[in-house]
């Protein structure tokens, strides 16, 4: 059977209406904001007191300024916090991205005072940027997280002046500390604290030292009368002559002594040393690779496994080795377990590492000639300085 579509047919079509947006669809479309507006203000949520009543008053609300884009800030914009902060710069998918400044307000008056000018990602501080704190100390450099990492420069509000390298917001890696009262050292630093080689000079005695550190403190190493420097303005003050000490053997008892200070700090610093100071980008590419392939469902691996991978690196290690080693990197295992992290593995590896320079002065490793540890990496805590 079969239909034809007559003109009664049209004259019904024309006359019914169109399908409309539902209501709460409509406004919504309005509400969404795209491109420059003017000042937004979110009211502040109510007070409420203790007897789980409103008290009538309100929280400090907040307001923004500036551009969106799907309904979120983006571009340029000024942001008032309920807290009083005030942020002024990129933004984008709702969040601090770009170039920005942060003013905090201060005192009774709620004073605004510049914190930080820089870059930021996804709210938190990133990239360049410099930031000024409430005690006077203005930090300039890098940035990762909202953290202090990279290179940058720290003056304290006592003059002090410290330029080098930082992770996760402490002074970790090679840096240079100049003191108020002359004083400088030069060296190695881990979790904010002197650690590993570095040369201190007592700007009031006009000595030096140069040798280990360990935990804040000179462990091992020379002290004696530093040399003028042509280049420097200060004279260099000898106050007092240090007596000659013989030794039969000198190189031999200094390195004992700077051997015993690597020794009893090894398992510290395989635990807290930054893995960019252990390996280049490269070898840790390689390695996470090597380390993947022998893992197991939950991302671990089983030392049993762990034993192989070494030797496939070209490292043959002895099971009650092996065990030992983990212990030194902060994990206590038998052979079936626990499991090892990636983290763990790469630290197990800068001590093998470690130990064949030990074992082989001359540099040569069985170990993928690629992946060379740092020469800061481990020293130890006996005293034995020599002069």
């Amino acid at each position: 059977m079969s239909y034809t579509f007559g003109e009664s047919d049209s004259r019904k079509l024309g006359t019914m209406k169109p399908k409309s947006e539902p209501l709460w669809r409509v406004n919504d479309t309005k509400a969404m904001k795209s491109g420059q507006r003017g000042t937004i203000y979110w009211v502040g949520k109510s007070m409420i007191g203790e007897d789980g009543q409103k008290t009538g008053e309100c929280e400090k609300g907040a307001s923004y300024q500036g551009e969106w884009k799907d309904n979120k800030k983006n571009g340029y914009g000024v942001q008032v916090f309920p807290n009083g902060q005030k942020y002024e710069g990129q933004w984008a998918g709702g969040m601090r991205n770009g170039e920005g400044t942060l003013w905090v307000p201060v005192g009774k008056a709620q004073k605004l005072r510049k914190l930080y000018v820089g870059g930021w990602k996804d709210d938190k501080r990133h990239g360049r940027g410099t930031c000024f704190f409430k005690d006077g100390q203005f930090f300039q450099g890098d940035w990762t997280a909202g953290k202090m990492h990279g290179q940058g420069t720290l003056r304290s509000s006592n003059g002090d002046l410290y330029i080098g390298e930082w992770h996760d917001g402490l002074r970790s890696g090679q840096g240079t500390l100049n003191k108020a009262n002359g004083d400088s050292y030069e060296g190695y630093w881990l979790n904010d604290k002197r650690e590993g080689s570095g040369s201190y000079f007592y700007a009031e005695s006009g000595k030096v030292f140069v040798g280990e550190w360990a935990n804040d403190l000179p462990k091992a190493g020379v002290y004696t009368q530093a040399n003028p420097n042509p280049e420097q303005a200060t004279v260099v003050p000898t106050t007092s002559v240090l007596p000659t000490v013989k030794l039969a053997f000198p190189s031999e008892v200094l390195e004992g002594a700077l051997a015993a200070v690597r020794n009893a700090r090894k398992s510290f610093r395989a635990q807290n040393t930054p893995l960019f100071r252990l390996f280049a980008d490269d070898e840790l590419e390689a390695l996470a690779k090597a380390f993947e392939s022998v893992q197991l469902s939950d991302g671990l691996v089983r030392p049993a496994e762990l034993q192989g991978l070494c030797s496939h690196l070209g490292s043959e290690v002895p099971m009650p080795r092996l065990l030992q080693l983990l212990l030194q990197v902060g994990v206590s295992a038998t052979e079936e377990g626990p499991g090892v992290n990636l983290e763990q593995f790469l630290r197990v590896v800068a001590l093998l590492l470690d130990d064949e320079a030990a074992a082989n002065p001359s540099g040569y490793s069985e170990v993928d000639a690629t992946i060379q540890p740092s020469d800061y990496y481990w020293d130890e805590d006996e005293t034995g300085m020599t002069s």
